[in-house]
């Protein structure tokens, strides 16, 4: 597993191509003779199990990994793809291949119409996401693979990947959409028709034949500059730029540069003329504001109602232009279907580019999940020690009563599971279907790493996507206390649960009540050592209290646990049990 940002890989890579007779488009055209630009890297094992289909944002091409041997130049994901990396070539064999549409090698509009031998350029049929994937799903097929083990990709690599899921269910067992959308907002296709507007306004562009001309280099770089703004942050531009002059100390009071970030853009516009097409710029770009998941469906969540695929959804703090609420959008579609599903949000001031350019801890979360979803897929049974008891595993004595509890092969959701030790226990040992919720981004990326699926929420919040019933235990160990609304956070384990595990420290124990007697005031222990105005405690309950709670409720007690030390107690549990577990189950 990648633990630091590592370095480029340096290993040579080729660019192939196949060709298919012809591939049916949304648009109701039929189009021939597709070419499909594409690189792999690494091994396929023999079951072909081990394939990873990566997916590229708006600007991107089949070189994801490596140096070409052709231009030399890295991979656009290279920090990410390569041996040991996130996507290990050790063990996965990685696909990427370049978009219907492009012009890297795949068919696009500068590509030669097969009936009249000159390229295509606006007679090129308008396409969708839906027609990428398609013509992906092809290329699939012709290296003999039945079913991915996952589909990846950033920005419109993401949207992909939700098309693959939805669209070959069976053919998907992973989908990672990284700071995507299930589609755009008005914003977004706002943004993309000023692109637009800036190519088709060029003299050059002339209704897009310029192939033998001059292209329109002007348009296409006003339009990159206004893309390339969207992939930044505010706080990113400062850092790098700020206001600082270009070559010079004071204003020039005319219209040349004055400003870095203004030499930047034109730089970033004129290097992108030479790599890419106009035509293709408006071509893909409006694919995506025409990708729709919900659509021909009554709402996003039925959209995967087929779905069986697990899902590592990923946002960045600073991303804008693809805001973390439209992932949260899939995230929560997701979870009311009852799909396994992983979330994130991480901490940069890179803005959209984020994906391509802090990749330390997206490689720890994507490595630790793939290892889980290839385990899955591969699975063979029982892990070696699962019959052991679970107090000799382990280290806090209500975890060993909570795994006592949990019957094998249930589904479990636990709330506040920190780093994910518990489920990934009970996962290894009691082979359960186990999800979590938690709030701290570090213990959610520590917990997704280890291969456990959480979802980065308050827990008060975090229970409304889940439909009745979709747990067989809902677990909530030592957090109750720290709930501003415990009653609402019971009810709905209870209502999303058949079971509700809860463990919580005794207040009523007798060190606390001796700690305020003696001293009058808020006593401080070795079970609570907090000073009163840094104690994450709300509410103090105890076993006397907690027992009221569910007579009041009409809840079923089915068992209880009291913990005293490292062992179990049974005597006088509101004086002597420093922890206490209660199963419940509503009448």
């Amino acid at each position: 597993m990648a633990t630091s940002a590592p370095a480029e890989t340096s290993f040579l890579v080729d660019t192939q191509t196949v060709t298919f007779p012809a591939l049916p488009l949304d648009c109701g055209v039929t189009l021939l003779n597709v070419d499909v630009a594409y690189e792999t890297y690494g091994s396929l094992n023999a079951d072909r199990s081990n394939a990873i289909l990566v997916l590229h944002a708006f600007s991107g091409d089949a070189h994801a990994a490596g140096i070409s041997r052709e231009t030399g130049q890295p991979g656009w994901w290279s920090q990410m793809i390569g041996p040991n990396l996130a996507f290990d070539t050790n063990r996965y064999f990685v696909i990427s291949s370049n978009v219907l549409g492009g012009c890297r090698g795949t068919t696009g509009p500068s590509s030669p119409d097969p009936s009249t031998g000159l390229p295509y350029a606006m007679r090129f049929p308008v396409i969708t996401i839906g027609d990428m994937v398609r013509l992906q799903k092809l290329l699939i097929e012709h290296l003999g693979i039945q079913r991915l083990l996952a589909v990846a990709g950033g920005s419109m690599g993401g949207m992909q990947a939700l098309e693959w899921a939805v669209a070959y269910p069976d053919s998907v067992a992973a989908a990672i959409p990284i700071a995507a959308t299930s589609r755009h907002s008005a914003q977004q296709i706002a943004f993309n028709e000023v692109g637009r507007q800036a190519i088709m306004a060029d003299p050059d562009w002339n209704e897009g034949n310029y192939y033998d001309s001059k292209p329109p280099a002007r348009g296409l770089a006003i339009a990159r500059m206004v893309g390339h703004i969207t992939y930044m942050s505010d706080a990113s531009m400062r850092q790098k730029f700020g206001r600082r002059l270009r070559d010079k100390d004071a204003f020039g009071f005319d219209f040349s540069v004055d400003f870095e970030v203004e030499s930047y853009l034109r730089y970033r516009g004129s290097q992108f003329v030479n790599r890419f097409d106009a035509n293709s710029y408006l071509y893909i770009t409006k694919a995506m504001d025409y990708f729709d998941l919900a659509a021909g469906h009554s709402s996003l969540a039925a959209a995967f109602d087929s779905t069986r695929a697990r899902f590592l959804v990923l946002s960045f703090t600073s991303d804008w232009l693809y805001p973390t609420y439209q992932s949260l959008e899939t995230v929560s579609a997701l979870r009311s279907r009852g799909l396994d599903v992983a979330f994130s949000e991480l901490s940069s001031t890179y803005g959209h580019d984020a994906f391509l350019v802090e990749t330390k801890e997206q490689s720890e979360i994507v490595a630790g999940f793939l290892a889980s979803v290839q385990r899955d897929v591969s699975s063979s049974g029982r892990v070696p020690g699962a019959n052991l008891p679970a107090q000799a595993i382990m280290d806090r004595a209500d975890y060993g009563m909570i795994g006592e509890m949990i019957e094998p092969g249930a589904r479990v959701l636990d709330l506040g599971c920190g780093g994910g030790e518990l489920l990934a226990w009970l996962r290894d040992h009691k082979q359960v279907a186990g999800q979590g919720v938690e709030i701290d981004p570090e213990k959610v990326r520590r917990a997704i790493a280890r291969g456990v699926s959480v979802y980065q929420s308050d827990i008060e919040q975090g229970l409304a996507d889940y439909p009745d019933q979709s747990f067989d235990f809902a677990i909530l160990s030592q957090t109750l206390q720290e709930m501003r609304y415990p009653l609402r956070v019971l009810r709905e384990m209870l209502r999303v649960g058949r079971h509700a595990i809860v463990a919580f420290p005794n207040f009523g124990h007798w060190t606390t009540r001796w700690a305020h007697l003696v001293s009058g005031r808020s006593p401080k222990t070795r079970l609570f050592p907090y000073d009163w105005y840094e104690s994450p405690n709300i509410h103090f309950l105890t076993v006397q209290d907690f027992v009221a709670l569910c007579r009041q409720q009409n809840w079923i007690i089915e068992r209880r646990m009291f913990v005293r030390g490292n062992r179990q107690s049974r005597w006088v549990p509101n004086l002597l049990a420093e922890v206490a577990v209660f199963s419940l189950r509503a009448k």
